[in-house]
């Protein structure tokens, strides 16, 4: 039993020491620590295990214990850059925004131009027709207001070998007037059938370059 019992505390003082080596040599060799180069505002260079004071503008350099370099913090933007930076952000979301619309309106537009027409020469086919409608009535429109001339001199030459003051140079006149109205209708007419076909020219022309660029070629 008295064996037993010096065995007992002889592992304990064992034990101990090793507990003390084990403490000593982390005094000795502390665990690897973050090392921070910094300088401030007045162009000093600083090391030290802490991070820098956040007042200062500059760079942040974090070494190793060992002094190898690690990483590079920038310095903190200015009010400038930051409001420079916020509007750079707002302008590059207003731009994929654009370009998603872009994308959005072009596949709407080449849906469109699939329906309308098979082919190219379904274009020029369709301007064919309207053309050829559109002159129809202008032509229809003139060979009107050529009617209503030639009654407007019979009426101009009744007028004149009417007595004066009689009540057949009012009616004339009034006749007159109706008839100027409508030759001012037929031209007007014409004027707007013209309109419609520059527009109808210039809409295939659009239609056919974009089946042309969307639909055949599928540029995006």
């Amino acid at each position: 039993m008295v064996m037993k019992g010096r065995w007992n505390g002889k592992r304990l003082r064992l034990v101990q020491a090793g507990v003390a080596g084990g403490l000593l040599l982390a005094l000795v060799n502390p665990a690897p620590a973050d090392i921070y180069r910094w300088v401030d505002d007045d162009g000093t260079v600083h090391y030290s295990s802490t991070p820098e004071p956040e007042t200062s503008q500059r760079e942040r350099r974090v070494y190793d214990s060992e002094g190898r370099l690690r990483t590079v913090l920038p310095a903190p933007m200015s009010p400038e850059e930051r409001a420079r930076a916020a509007a750079e952000r707002e302008q590059a979301e207003r731009d994929l925004e654009a370009t998603q619309r872009a994308r959005q309106d072009r596949a709407v537009r080449v849906t469109q131009l699939r329906q309308a027409y098979a082919s190219l020469e379904e274009i020029e086919q369709l301007r064919e027709r309207r053309e050829r409608s559109i002159d129809a009535n202008i032509h229809r429109s003139e060979v009107q207001e050529r009617t209503l001339l030639r009654e407007r001199e019979r009426i101009r030459r009744q007028m004149r070998r009417a007595d004066e003051g009689s009540a057949l140079i009012r009616r004339y006149q009034a006749e007159i007037a109706e008839l100027n109205a409508r030759i001012a209708r037929e031209r007007q007419y014409r004027r707007g059938q013209q309109e419609r076909l520059s527009a109808i020219h210039e809409r295939l022309d659009l239609d056919r370059r974009d089946f042309q660029r969307l639909v055949m070629n599928g540029v995006e």
